[in-house]
């Protein structure tokens, strides 16, 4: 039988577009090893499973003690994403991936996207209100700063344009795992992805105990230490960390503040995507654009995203729909996660090198420099009352 042929038997077969999909045998492997991961990895709403990794990070804590007030698992990134992600990597390496399984692995690519629809409701930007404008205005300036200070940077040292611009996310947002949200958008590599949300959380650490004495050392108010901290240092914890070790009071604020940085996250990775796709169409022909090449238009997926986003803002959710939605999210990604885990190996994501790191740190370190020379200035002039 000829394409031509194949072609018209199957659209007359076909009654929808679930016809497209691969059938219940065929996938359901894949589908029980994400189940499996997940739960074993995270506490997930509607398995009362005591044995998962987060409750043995949990526990691992304890042990430690608090570090500047912060778990050392949540400094480290521990989270419904990275768990499910980081058991998987182990797993795959290690024992290997059958074949039958690799049809249901390929359902991260709807897993991702309705995942990030699911987010919507988590951010809701009249929480940030209280705050004043002046602090709102720093942290949603250096969002869009850092975020093109590290695409700048990334095509400076000729880094893989996918590869910088899944780090502008994670780096931009504060959140390691925007690099994750970004990765159906931007078409970006399994091995990029990962490498680049390691290259995030690596580089808070060091920012984390550099702006601390930074901070003091160009006389930073301690409440303003805090705003500083959840603005140029990484992940929520990360931040806190670097915030109390410059003193209680600027770790109180911190907490204060860092609202600010997460109800705009969606606004860091829809400009990346947009500065990104909108270089693609400049340079259509060009062979060095590999960001956003597979996207054709804007995704209709990513405009509910934003529509629901809006609402969101509008506070048309409330907080107990938010809550039910966001056990729905930390299932979708953890399915995704342990997807992505089992897709990749070890060699895969260490072969992108040194130069993803350098982008980061580069790029980190610059933000860090300017948002402390804008703090000084607004504290000096009185935009940032004592």
């Amino acid at each position: 039988m000829n394409t031509n042929s194949m072609a018209i038997n199957y659209d007359l077969n076909r009654k929808s577009w679930f016809s497209s999909l691969y059938g219940l045998r065929e996938v359901l492997p894949g589908l029980l090893a994400m189940f499996f991961i997940a739960i074993f990895s995270n506490n997930l709403a509607g398995v009362p499973n005591p044995f998962t990794l987060e409750n043995l990070f949990a526990w691992l804590d304890g042990v430690i003690g608090p570090l500047h007030h912060q778990s050392f698992f949540q400094i480290m990134n521990s989270n419904f994403v990275w768990n499910p992600l980081l058991l998987g990597l182990i797993l795959g390496n290690v024992f290997g991936v059958p074949d039958c399984w690799k049809r249901g692995l390929s359902y991260i690519h709807m897993l991702m996207p309705l995942g990030i629809i699911m987010l919507a409701p988590h951010f809701m930007v009249g929480h940030a209100f209280k705050l004043g404008a002046a602090p709102i205005l720093i942290c949603t300036a250096f969002l869009f700063l850092t975020a093109t200070v590290t695409l700048w940077v990334s095509r400076l040292l000729r880094l893989d344009d996918r590869h910088g611009s899944i780090i502008a996310g994670g780096l931009a947002t504060g959140d390691p795992h925007a690099c994750a949200i970004l990765m159906p958008l931007i078409k970006a590599k399994g091995g990029q992805v990962v490498h680049a949300t390691a290259c995030v959380i690596v580089f808070g650490l060091i920012a984390m105990q550099l702006l601390p004495v930074l901070g003091e050392w160009v006389g930073i108010p301690p409440k303003y230490l805090g705003l500083a901290s959840v603005v140029g240092v990484g992940n929520g914890s990360q931040a806190l960390y670097a915030a109390f070790g410059g003193g209680y009071e600027a770790g109180r604020w911190a907490t204060w503040f860092d609202v600010g940085r997460h109800v705009i996250m969606p606004a860091g990775f829809l400009y990346v995507f947009i500065v990104m796709f909108v270089r693609k169409l400049r340079r259509r022909n060009d062979p060095e654009v590999l960001a956003t090449r597979g996207v054709k238009t804007f995704p209709v997926w990513l405009g509910v995203f934003v529509f629901l986003w809006v609402l969101a803002c509008l506070h048309v959710f409330k907080e107990p729909a938010h809550h039910a939605v966001f056990a729905m999210v930390k299932w979708d990604f953890s399915l995704a996660a342990a997807a992505l885990g089992l897709s990749l190996s070890f060699r895969e994501i260490a072969g992108h090198g040194f130069k993803g790191f350098a982008v980061t740190c580069i790029a980190g370190l610059i933000r860090i420099a300017l948002l402390l020379a804008a703090i000084l200035v607004c504290v000096k002039t009185g935009l940032l009352p004592a």
